[in-house]
């Protein structure tokens, strides 16, 4: 599945559960987790920057064109680099809002059985 199909996916199922602001919330960090893996994700790629022009000269993002086997790799640089140094600038409410979409989309990932992983493992990701 691509990544945009996933965040897509996630984003409705969890549209049907939570509360409006709480939605919003997720929707926004969503958002943040795409423009982190556009601005970053390339260089997990063996080619990552002609990948990366490649996909511009196409008019494309890193996550219109990338399965989510990229999803799990990037979730703890976004934590722990993205979210604190160009997101949050100490901002405890965004970084715990952040967190905690990650925990569910992770979670949500294992349900439609796109990862294996355990609850351990899962909160070992989100908390390094």
């Amino acid at each position: 599945m691509l990544i945009k199909e996933l965040f897509n996916q996630f984003l409705s199922d969890q549209q049907a559960k939570l509360a409006g602001r709480t939605y919003r919330d997720y929707s926004l960090v969503m958002g943040l987790f795409a423009d982190h893996h556009d601005g970053y994700a390339w260089n997990d790629l063996d080619d990552g920057d002609n990948a990366y022009i490649e996909a511009m000269e196409q008019e494309k993002t890193f996550i219109d064109l990338y399965d989510h086997s990229y999803i799990e790799d990037n979730i703890e640089e976004f934590l722990n680099d993205f979210v604190p140094h160009k997101v949050a600038a100490g901002d405890a409410f965004v970084f715990e809002t952040c967190l905690r979409v990650m925990r569910s989309l992770l979670k949500w990932m294992r349900d439609q059985h796109l990862v294996v992983l355990s609850g351990a493992e899962i909160q070992e990701i989100c908390e390094n």
